[in-house]
């Protein structure tokens, strides 16, 4: 329940006029808002919510927020009003309200990649540790995260939010925002160019999570990734690292590489070192895995806990999946998403794999890459040509530029995905190994089903 007193406070708002002065929770579907409830226009690039504020409160006979610019709007709607200077900054300051109410330690986690698997395995290891609450899926902007911590209900003792951004000053919004007592930066690539330029401005936009740490908070910096180590004097915070390549004060040791059947480890603490094995495949989940390791040992969940929960933890759809097709090829979904180094690494784990017949890559676009993109994707090129992957297949304006590196020797650039697919299914054999990626805008997920 909030209070009108309540929400114009957290908001720093005013009441235009009243008729509720309390509300059940907080919507911004004006399609599903319920009754009682205060309704938040959001506006966005496509779309405004403002627009919807007259069916919202038909459905709630509740209230909503506006924004103080529009007097066109606000000038006509019923219910209780509330003006703010930006209607998605007030759902944060909201959210912010919400959770400084609760006696919940808050666990942030950002990076280039890694980041949703991250939380997804420390979540687990919490699970049966001490009552949690998480951002479900990868709804990890302005919108997502606030709603999240909005639906927190009673005081979990812990909270883990997954923060994402594309455009400079979000990790700093969000950051604010959960006040996180414990904060990991998995790594720092080059991603969301468009909005962030640079590596350097993707580096500073990440490390606002480092600096905005609570006071006498913990930072977990991966010791094997050259950008954020050589920042951690910058932060007047505890900073525990995590690593494979480097020492760190969370270690992972490979032990054994059982290929299909994933790998068995040893995870080193300050505590001592215990084994694991883990069924997700690459080095790249190994880091994932150690950082959420490194996070829930620093919180005290027993080291058999650990190692039992990274035994369970199965790869989700789209995030580097094994599928066995009707032909007896092994598709490897890998769909989400892909930037540069999300690429290389997943090459790097197909030819690392053992394979009865040819290893094949099917590979589109890497999306948001800005002003570098032909740069990044030539790079991509040039780094396959140096490998001894049987067959590329390639889709996207973007991808001429690998195939102009690669050649038409071991690559071919398909129109569509209608010529791709038609081409792949009468070619795949029994035994193949095909990697299928590329940016979540590519929708490669359509080439595993057709492939299946």
């Amino acid at each position: 329940m909030w209070l009108l007193d309540q929400v114009v406070k957290a908001v720093g708002g005013t009441v235009l006029q009243t008729e509720k002065d309390g509300f059940t929770t907080i919507s911004t579907d004006s399609r599903t808002v319920g009754e009682g409830e205060l309704f938040i226009p959001i506006t966005g690039p496509n779309f405004d919510g403002h627009l919807f504020c007259g069916d919202a409160y038909e459905r709630s006979r509740g209230g909503c927020l506006c924004e103080k610019s529009r007097e066109e709007v606000w000038h006509t709607l019923k219910g209780t009003v509330i003006l703010v200077e930006d209607t998605t900054q007030a759902l944060l300051d909201l959210a912010r309200y919400h959770l400084r109410h609760k006696e919940t330690t808050c666990i942030a986690i950002t990076g280039s990649n890694g980041k949703t698997t991250t939380k997804e395995v420390l979540v687990s290891m919490i699970t049966g540790f001490a009552s949690v609450h998480y951002n479900e899926k990868n709804y990890n902007n302005l919108i997502g995260v606030s709603k999240s911590i909005l639906a927190m209900d009673g005081n979990p003792r812990y909270a883990v939010f997954e923060l994402g951004t594309n455009m400079p000053g979000e990790i700093g919004k969000l950051a604010r925002t959960t006040n996180p007592h414990l904060s990991l930066i998995t790594n720092v690539n080059p991603s969301h160019l468009e909005g962030l330029k640079t590596l350097e401005g993707v580096l500073e936009e990440k490390l606002d999570l480092f600096r905005l740490t609570q006071e006498g908070g913990r930072i977990f910096v991966n010791a094997d990734d050259p950008s954020i180590m050589p920042r951690i004097k910058d932060f007047a915070r505890t900073s525990l690292t995590y690593g494979i390549d480097h020492d760190a004060s969370f270690h992972l040791k490979i032990v054994r590489d059982m290929g299909w059947e994933g790998m068995e480890i040893l995870i080193d603490t300050p505590d001592g070192a215990f084994p694991a094995r883990t069924h997700l495949l690459g080095k790249h989940n190994l880091y994932n895995v150690l950082a959420a390791a490194a996070i829930a040992s620093a919180i005290g969940v027993e080291k058999g806990h650990i190692a039992d929960t990274v035994e369970r933890f199965a790869s989700y759809n789209m995030r580097f999946k094994p599928v066995r097709t009707r032909s007896g090829a092994m598709v490897i979904d890998d769909t989400y998403n892909a930037n540069p180094a999300s690429m290389e690494w997943a090459v790097r784990t197909l030819l690392a794999l053992p394979a009865e017949n040819r290893k094949i890559a099917i590979l589109g676009d890497m999306r948001e890459l800005g002003e570098k993109s032909a740069d990044y994707h030539a790079e991509l090129g040039r780094f396959l040509k140096s490998t001894d992957i049987s067959f590329v297949a390639l889709i996207g304006e973007e991808m001429g530029r690998v195939y102009a590196e690669l050649g038409n020797e071991r690559a071919r650039l398909f129109r569509g995905k209608d010529d791709l697919m038609a081409y792949m299914k009468g070619w795949a054999k029994e035994g193949d190994t095909i990697l299928i990626k590329g940016s979540r805008a590519s929708k490669m997920e359509e080439i595993v089903e057709a492939l299946k």
